[in-house]
């Protein structure tokens, strides 16, 4: 099995480099929001664990500089994200020299808006725990998050699961999650760590009017995809509610907006 993954994540990468070299080539290509990968199959394991740069929980309390959230979009990009920081903020950098403390650019403590352009998968460990292969990742993300650029090795939530334009009440209605990962594939499959957030829309952009805390709920599945029928959806014209069900490997989980209030349903 682990010679299969590594046969086709070297095919993968050699599929990957084709690529850029047609991008780079291409005068004419061109996307605002496109999102680029750096060495997305890393497997020169190295032995150990990689701890956060952007979770340290000493910088954090030195760092007194607060970045600003963004909470508008001019536009719902399918590459916006969400970056849903940890309770105390998380560390956002100029570049990824995360030894230089004047590297440091401030700290995210609200949730935000941002669009991930660049994801560099840097560096895979590994040890054992409890006789089990235990992995962590160098993966670092640049994000623009009001037009300025930062780094971070936070992984941002991402809004492409499902969205659902609320006419009456001139919301969109967004499923926001992490893509966690299993073994050496750092992002790929097992999204955890729901949130709904929910926008106004104001003259073709988007507005935050609310973000959940983490949903009470495990999903367990390895891909969330709304033509895997997992997630159910159903909007009441009569008192304008709009019920989300979301079914997980184990778990299930109901929720009701109102416009205003999100309810949890059991």
């Amino acid at each position: 099995m682990i010679l299969h993954r590594l046969m086709a994540a070297r095919m993968a990468r050699f599929v990957f480099c084709l690529i850029s070299m047609f991008v780079a080539g291409s005068g004419a290509f061109h996307a605002s929001a496109q999102k680029f990968v750096v060495a997305p199959f890393n497997f020169n394991i190295q032995s150990g664990s990689y701890t956060p740069a952007s979770t340290d929980v000493k910088a954090l309390a030195e760092v007194k500089t607060e970045i600003p959230a963004q909470t508008f979009a001019a536009k719902p990009d399918p590459d916006l994200s969400l970056i849903y920081p940890q309770p105390g903020g998380i560390l956002l950098f100029k570049s990824m020299k995360r030894a230089n403390p004047a590297n440091v650019a401030g700290k995210l403590v609200a949730p935000s808006l941002a669009i991930v352009d660049t994801i560099f998968h840097n560096q895979v460990y590994n040890q054992q725990v409890n006789g089990q292969d235990s992995f962590t990742f160098d993966l670092w993300y640049s994000v623009l998050i009001d037009g300025k650029r930062y780094y971070t090795d936070f992984r941002p939530h991402n809004l492409e699961a499902f969205r659902y334009p609320l006419v009456f009440h001139k919301q969109l209605f967004m499923l926001a999650c992490q893509v966690t990962g299993y073994e050496v594939y750092a992002d790929k499959g097992y999204p955890e760590h729901f949130h709904i957030a929910v926008f106004d829309m104001q003259n073709g952009g988007i507005k935050t009017r609310f973000i959940s805390e983490e949903l009470p709920f495990h999903y367990g599945n390895e891909f969330l995809d709304e033509s895997d029928n997992v997630i159910k959806s159903q909007y009441n014209e009569k008192d304008h509610t709009f019920r989300i069900e979301i079914e997980g490997l184990n778990e299930t989980y109901k929720g009701v907006w109102d416009g205003k209030v999100l309810k949890h349903l059991k």
